[in-house]
């Protein structure tokens, strides 16, 4: 049985913007993820990477909930077992074997392309699932960051609509849908539990299931697993990518909402830039840049809807206590 902290102060003190600093986090790990992983996948079986950097996700996020359980936080049962499997399928089981198949057949930026609509997937099936409402300036600020992924991606050379990518744009597509489903599936949940212990506990659930998937295929790939480099690509995705950056994103998710920790994955385009900048000294065309403006100005009228949405529940929170009537006292 899953546990949950007993106590927790939500965007309090000087932990206001750790939430957010938490998914720009993902955003930038996740950023690089989708470039490393092609060139792991280049040269090795991709269920072999899987299982591999699936384990040493589990062993890290295993290892962390542990001494988080110990050390840090107070816990008790809460969430039900049935969910936590629900959940692990999802995040942790269907959606890493598709977006695993998505990116081994098509291109990176066809990936980053159909991911950006992660955002739009999350924020409709958060309205329809569980009630979560974005305000008109909210759902202006999403469209704009859209928008603006939309304009840096389509200027990648490898972004094209070939029937030859046809199996890995589905696969990449229906990794967007799983997530997003998970993430709104999580949102009730991390109410109830640590966002370390559902990502740990999700991991631990199907990882069995990796390993199976990469039966009679490791004899194969012997040969490939005595490059370093292949070693450090594996460390990144496991270790990062579907490990550590993992909590972080359901810390966003439970202090800002499923639609609003999704828009920040809009951000993977400009870490993207900046990482061919850095690496391979290629300059940023002006259309790259609008678009990266656009992304830029999205999110920030989408943190404004937040605020304005926490000040109007707030209000209204307020005008309900003052307005209800007190009991009075039975005469004597």
């Amino acid at each position: 049985m899953a546990e949950s902290p007993t106590t927790d102060k939500i965007d309090t003190g000087s932990l206001r913007y750790r939430p957010d600093a938490a998914l720009v986090g993902v955003a930038m790990i996740w950023g690089l993820n989708i470039p490393i992983m092609k060139i792991g996948l280049d040269r090795i079986d991709p269920y072999v990477f899987n299982a591999i950097r699936l384990t040493l996700s589990t062993v890290v996020l295993a290892v962390c909930a542990q001494a988080e359980r110990r050390y840090t936080v107070q816990l008790k049962p809460s969430v039900s077992g049935i969910h936590l499997l629900i959940y692990g399928i999802l995040a942790s089981g269907l959606y890493q074997l598709l977006f695993l198949l998505g990116i081994d057949r098509t291109t990176s930026g066809n990936t980053a392309m159909i991911m950006a609509t992660v955002p739009m997937w999350t924020a409709l099936l958060a309205r329809v699932l569980i009630g979560e409402r974005l305000i008109p300036l909210a759902w202006c600020g999403l469209i704009v960051a859209l928008i603006g992924t939309a304009t840096v991606a389509l200027q990648n050379a490898d972004v094209t609509a070939g029937s030859a990518y046809l199996q890995g744009n589905l696969c990449v597509l229906g990794a967007a849908l799983v997530w997003s489903a998970a993430t709104v599936f999580s949102r009730p949940m991390l109410t109830l539990i640590s966002p370390l212990q559902l990502a740990a506990s999700a991991a631990v659930i199907t990882w069995p299931l990796h390993l199976l998937f990469a039966v009679g295929r490791y004899e194969n790939s012997l040969s490939s697993l005595q490059s370093t480099d292949i070693w450090l690509i594996i460390a990144y995705a496991g270790i990062l990518s579907s490990g550590l950056a993992l909590p972080m994103w359901n810390l966003g998710v439970r202090h800002a909402g499923a639609a609003h920790a999704a828009i920040i994955q809009n951000l993977i385009p400009i870490v993207a830039i900046l990482a061919a900048w850095v690496w391979r000294n290629e300059t940023a065309s002006p259309t790259q840049i609008f678009g990266g403006g656009l992304i830029l100005t999205g999110l920030v009228i989408m943190r404004s809807g937040r605020q304005i949405r926490h000040t109007k529940d707030a209000s209204a929170a307020e005008t309900v206590g003052s307005t209800v009537p007190r009991r009075e006292q039975p005469p004597e």
